[in-house]
């Protein structure tokens, strides 16, 4: 029997369990040598190449989560859409 997981509050614990897991998902070395190494590379379109890290680097994994976590499927498992405020008819 499966408990309903819509009606439970998260708790700071809940929430700082998943921000650990999604840093660890989208974290690793590529993260933290490739941004230096860009900026050298890059010069002086230093900004360019920091516009272009960060619509790659954050937006787009950030998407992808939300993304799934709005899917119907994903719902019955998190309900993110009832704290995001979204519509119901996806």
């Amino acid at each position: 029997m499966m408990t309903d997981h819509t009606s439970r509050k998260l708790t700071w614990k809940d929430y700082l369990v998943v921000a650990s897991l999604l840093f660890g998902l989208f974290f690793g070395a590529g993260n933290l040598i490739f941004p230096l190494h860009l900026g050298q590379l890059a010069g002086a379109n230093w900004g360019t190449a920091a516009v272009g890290f960060l619509i790659t680097g954050v937006l787009l994994p950030l998407l992808s989560v939300l993304a799934v976590a709005i899917t119907p499927l994903a719902t019955e498992i998190f309900p993110i859409k009832s704290y995001l405020h979204l519509s119901s008819t996806w």
